[in-house]
């Protein structure tokens, strides 16, 4: 009995080895790191915050580090304590699970419609930039306006920015003082259990902030990791040349498939993927009978059956995809 399980499960992982995925959400290059964790040295917090405020250009009283993503987005819903949120989705799960788990009054805009619907006096709104599954890049300056006429607390989410050349929103931080941006890290450098994220806003909301947080919450793994990730110099040219390129060899690939209705333009490593003539779960169904794996994006707000998202991934990758999605 027992060999018959351990023959099943041979065959499982060698089916998986042979799957070619689009479904990692982190980038597919990684930044050139030699690390010898037998014999890493000890990081010093506040030297590791200097390296964060050095490379973003933010003074280090105008950040806070957290243990991931999840943590800040709770670390933060609980110090402004609100009544209202008001998330434009789709967006990262975590910002609704936070919001409902803290009692917040939750309402969804959806950014596929219309950005420009009514919010709450001071509520908190959440919007990501560029987006979660569609990578778009919004012009926030309208937006801006309207939340600041109402009194509004505002957090973007800039996790997917170093993916693009866009402008960051960092200039409303010493124009409007209920502003917040939060990074995390692991995407963009390819780590999927680094945990760390960064809150940046006004030296007055940090400092009031960090009084209910612990002096130092983060893993020396993991800030070893990206002080050595910040020391490739070179990665952020190669790695988002690379991903334009890919990227837009990936839209080829759909581009000619008779299935796709709408391809979002995207500033991130994500492409969003609207559907015709066959549904979400028999097309990944399709793709995986020809071991292709790409996610489902079901559990998404807005999101439903006529939708796919897929990631950026090497140029042999996208080869292989390209052969299967010609033959469907």
């Amino acid at each position: 009995m027992n060999n018959i399980f351990i023959s099943i499960l041979f065959l499982y992982y060698q089916y998986l080895d042979n799957m070619v995925d689009f479904s990692k959400e982190i980038n597919f290059l990684k930044p050139n790191i030699n690390i010898d964790y037998n014999n890493m040295s000890i990081v010093n917090h506040n030297i590791f915050l200097k390296s964060i405020s050095k490379k973003y250009k933010f003074d280090s009283k105008q950040i806070e580090l957290y243990n991931g993503l999840s943590s800040a987005i709770y670390s933060i819903f609980k110090f402004l304590d609100l009544k209202y949120c008001f998330i434009y989705s789709p967006c990262s799960l975590e910002y609704k699970n936070a919001a409902m788990n803290l009692n917040y009054e939750l309402r969804f805009i959806n950014r596929f419609e219309n950005l420009f619907l009514p919010i709450k006096d001071e509520s908190l709104v959440i919007f990501a930039n560029p987006s979660y599954l569609d990578g778009t890049y919004y012009d926030l300056e309208k937006l801006f306006k309207y939340w600041i006429s109402k009194n509004a607390t505002i957090l973007v989410d800039e996790t997917l920015l170093e993916f693009s050349s866009q402008k960051t929103s960092t200039k409303y931080l010493d124009s409007y003082e209920n502003f917040f941006i939060i990074k995390d890290f692991s995407k963009y450098y390819s780590n999927e259990t680094l945990r760390v994220s960064a809150v940046f806003s006004n030296e007055l909301n940090m400092r009031s902030l960090r009084q209910y947080e612990p002096s130092n919450k983060l893993s020396n793994f993991d800030m070893v990791y990206l002080e050595e990730a910040f020391k490739d110099v070179d990665f952020k040219l190669i790695s988002n040349s690379i991903n334009i390129k890919n990227k837009i060899e990936l839209e080829k690939v759909f581009h000619s498939c008779r299935y796709i209705e709408v391809l979002f333009q995207s500033s991130s490593n994500s492409l969003l993927i609207k559907l015709k003539d066959i549904n979400s779960e028999n097309f990944i169904q399709k793709l995986q009978d020809r071991d292709i794996k790409i996610s489902n994006c079901l559990k998404y707000d807005f999101i439903d059956e006529t939708y796919i998202n897929i990631y950026v991934s090497s140029k042999e990758n996208i080869l292989k995809l390209k052969e299967v999605v010609n033959a469907l």
